[in-house]
């Protein structure tokens, strides 16, 4: 288990609710100046098979989304809609890392991607759309 995010990770600024039940999460920008994503794992987790809940990487993976929506529109949102796919398994006490992609943004919707993996290892993929208010 990694004892602190890896170099260049803050933490998100939301740490309450769900959220900081579920996180801590962190993000980072890279050099492209995209923003990176993660979150260190542990028992609480897991399922009973011995791997991550798919819960508990739904969650984060819908966090990441919404930040992208408010990042990209400048308000808040609500997630409509998510699609997910289920790839591959961690085990408890891995560092999961996502990454978001905004595909459209229309006055009313916006339309992202996101991805969960832990290294190079694909976890989950996902397909959202999210509804941003006025204010």
């Amino acid at each position: 288990m990694t004892a602190s995010p890896p170099e260049g990770f803050q933490l998100f600024w939301v740490t309450d609710g769900f959220i900081g039940h579920n996180g801590p999460y962190y993000w980072r920008k890279d050099a492209a100046g995209l923003v990176d994503f993660g979150f260190q794992t542990d028992a609480r987790h897991g399922n009973p098979n011995g791997v991550l809940h798919g819960g508990a990487v739904l969650s984060f993976i819908d966090t990441i989304l919404g930040h992208a929506v408010v990042n990209g529109a400048g308000k808040k949102c609500a997630t409509i809609s998510l699609d997910s796919r289920f790839i591959g398994t961690a085990a408890p006490g891995a560092w999961i890392g996502g990454r978001t992609t905004l595909r459209k943004l229309t006055r009313s919707f916006a339309f992202v991607d996101a991805e969960a993996f832990e290294g190079d290892k694909l976890l989950v993929t996902a397909t959202a759309i999210f509804r941003v208010f006025d204010s």
